[in-house]
């Protein structure tokens, strides 16, 4: 259903992750962020909290690293708990990143 899941913030002009960005950034700042990135032991540490399989959190790391480079900035992190979130909500989770929730930095 287009606007649930994997579709929410589709259209929208505000990045869907924004909505909770306040609650992740917190989240992402206790985590002890080096030069504005976290590594995956440390993001490692929240995202197990999910209780989702490592086979699952593997996949949200590989969509949330949207640079490719290794580690989550704060913007990264807050898109690997969407997808978490979408997740537990019992959806799917994508192959590749759908353009609407790539982070708008990031872009092209």
């Amino acid at each position: 259903m287009k606007g649930e899941g994997i579709d929410a913030g589709y259209g929208e002009h505000d990045w869907i992750c924004n909505r909770d960005k306040e609650r992740t950034d917190n989240i992402f700042n206790k985590l002890g962020p080096v030069g504005g990135k976290i590594s995956g032991q440390a993001a490692k540490q929240e995202l197990i909290k999910s209780k989702l399989p490592n086979s699952v959190l593997s996949k949200i790391w590989k969509l949330s690293d949207v640079d490719g480079d290794g580690f989550l900035d704060s913007d990264e992190f807050a898109l690997a708990m969407h997808l978490i979130s979408v997740k537990l909500e019992g959806c799917e989770l994508p192959n590749v990143l759908p353009e609407h929730l790539v982070p708008p930095l990031k872009r092209c």
